[in-house]
């Protein structure tokens, strides 16, 4: 991971945290334009877009998506595309995200293997 990207991610993360959720976009943008297969940069988008629209939005999930093809082990993508789906009515697809979410968080290492 680039110094940059680091940077920028917890400058988005700062000003989500705020509030300040336009800021937030632009902040992750910069960290997924220098990496864009960042995955927790993905994640945060998918988060501040969901929570700063009250409507479906599909790049929400595409955004989560993206980051399990770059990481399918990564619970909190599973979590968030379970809450968008719950959001959206897929009850179902919901629950499995949700149960693979858990599972994967209860059978992490303590120390990533990376």
């Amino acid at each position: 991971m680039h110094i940059k990207d680091f940077f920028d991610d917890f400058t988005g993360t700062m000003y989500e945290a705020k509030g300040l959720y336009k800021e937030a976009i632009k902040a992750f943008r910069d960290a997924l334009s220098i990496d864009p297969g960042h995955v927790p940069s993905l994640i945060s988008t998918a988060v501040v877009l969901r929570r700063c629209s009250n409507q479906s939005n599909p790049a929400i999930r595409s955004f989560l998506m993206d980051a399990l093809r770059h990481d399918r082990f990564n619970a909190s993508a599973w979590y968030n595309l379970g809450i968008f789906n719950k959001d959206e009515g897929t009850i179902l697809e919901a629950a499995d995200c949700f149960e693979t979410a858990n599972f994967l968080e209860e059978s992490a290492p303590v120390e990533p293997f990376r």
